[in-house]
């Protein structure tokens, strides 16, 4: 009798198990792909040309910028920079070239040719807010002229020395007229107002732009002639980081712009500043591994590298 009951109360939970059974036979054998597709993460998914990864992982740029024109940048870093295929922008200092430990013009101009931004650091690298008005804009206005009479194309990109006169409305405006975007420093994000799209992305040439691909608009205009840049070596000095560290506080800073971009909407991007790239790291000097290990740790994690000009 006691046999009797049970089966009574469990034979409603065995059909139901039963029918289950049958259910994914079926699927397995007459829906094969769609049983396949259902067991897949989204990442795998899209690696089956079923959906676009950027439905899942909302994208992560960085724009890298090299501030004085010193010779380690085209000894040590252009050779890393061409292998990840990553776009960068030079900033000069006219005065400084072919001095001891600075590119000469030859160098410059290959930077240029091989597809890389010159951007105008004035003809001192002085700080402009410690000067006239009048001298601050033969700073700004005769650099340009100095590149563009090397050879030097297309000059559209200032950089500020020492962050000196990016908060100053005349020397904004004065640099306004004769460029058409400016990097100052030095905060880890610039926040701004762009979107991402993945359209066209199946070009893989080096150095490829972003340009088609990310539009920003600026609330208002002298917002393109204060973009914000973060100091890698600025960091290593007021903290005394050692390499290990900095790549540490490297990777927090690029990856630090999730907080504020998903859905392809994109509010911050880092802009990361080095200066010289050597043997060894030092004042203001980064070695040639931690560099290495901080391209390929961008390359390795997907991250879209940008030009300063593809903001504008």
């Amino acid at each position: 009798m006691h046999s009797l009951v049970s089966f009574v109360y469990l034979f409603p939970l065995l059909l139901i198990l039963s029918t289950t059974n049958i259910i994914n036979a079926i699927s397995n054998d007459v829906f094969p792909e769609l049983v396949f597709a259902q067991s897949l993460e989204p990442s795998k998914l899209a690696s089956q040309g079923n959906i676009n990864n950027d439905d899942y992982n909302d994208v992560k740029i960085a724009i890298l910028t090299f501030d004085d024109g010193v010779k380690g940048q085209i000894d040590y870093a252009k050779p890393i920079l061409d292998k990840y295929g990553f776009p960068a922008t030079f900033s000069v200092i006219c005065n400084n070239v072919s001095q001891s430990g600075y590119m000469n013009w030859n160098e410059t101009r290959q930077l240029q040719d091989d597809g890389y931004d010159i951007a105008s650091h004035t003809m001192n690298h002085d700080n402009l807010e410690e000067m006239s008005f009048e001298q601050a804009k033969y700073e700004i206005s005769e650099s340009k002229k100095c590149l563009l009479n090397n050879g030097i194309k297309d000059v559209k990109i200032f950089t500020y020395p020492k962050n000196g006169g990016s908060e100053d409305p005349k020397i904004i405006d004065e640099v306004s007229n004769h460029y058409e975007i400016a990097r100052t420093g030095t905060e880890p994000l610039t926040f701004l107002d762009c979107s991402y799209s993945s359209a066209n992305s199946n070009n893989n040439d080096q150095l490829t732009s972003l340009q088609n691909k990310v539009s920003c608009t600026f609330e208002r205009e002298q917002d393109k002639y204060t973009i914000e840049g973060w100091s890698h070596d600025a960091e290593r000095k007021d903290f005394g980081y050692k390499d290990e560290e900095l790549l540490k506080r490297f990777i927090d800073v690029v990856n630090s712009q999730s907080e504020y971009n998903e859905n392809g909407v994109i509010k911050a991007i880092p802009v990361i500043i080095y200066h010289d790239i050597n043997q060894t790291s030092g004042y203001y000097e980064t070695s040639v591994d931690l560099f290495e290990k901080e391209m390929k740790y961008l390359k390795e994690n997907g991250f879209k590298i940008m030009r300063l000009l593809d903001l504008i």
